[in-house]
């Protein structure tokens, strides 16, 4: 049974970091579409709640990002050993959350901490790629 929740924990840690990343897209398409989402009143109400729902989310999909990655790292780690990849991968992504702590957290913080949080996205997909492939 443990294996089988192991696996799962993998895709959820997935779903959850996608659920995290759409942060970024659903900005972007607002900010360079707005006016033509405007125009389709129903698609609007609904791209608007969706939009509201992921920037809201986007913290609490991130630690729960982080707290399944250390219950995939327990079961997976008993029963297979240590993955230098899914070491990688769940290191990158606890730089990735420290990041987010540190823009959450920080007053005065430049605009140089939100294009590194948004590369280190970027090198964390690809770890996670290399990971499970």
């Amino acid at each position: 049974m443990l294996e089988n929740l192991g696996g799962f924990f993998g895709y959820l840690i997935i779903l959850l970091y996608i659920l995290t990343i759409l942060n970024y897209f659903v900005k972007l398409i607002n900010r360079k579409y707005k006016e033509q989402i405007k125009k389709n009143e129903r698609f609007h109400q609904i791209f608007t709640k969706v939009m509201r729902f992921l920037v809201k989310q986007h913290k609490l999909f991130g630690l729960l990002t982080i707290v399944f990655i250390l219950l995939h790292f327990l079961i997976q780690f008993n029963r297979f050993g240590l993955s230098i990849t899914g070491a990688i991968a769940a290191g990158v992504m606890l730089l990735q959350v420290a990041l987010g702590i540190y823009g959450s957290k920080a007053k005065k913080k430049s605009k140089a901490w939100l294009y590194v949080h948004r590369a280190i996205a970027v090198i964390l997909a690809v770890t996670i790629l290399i990971h499970i492939l």
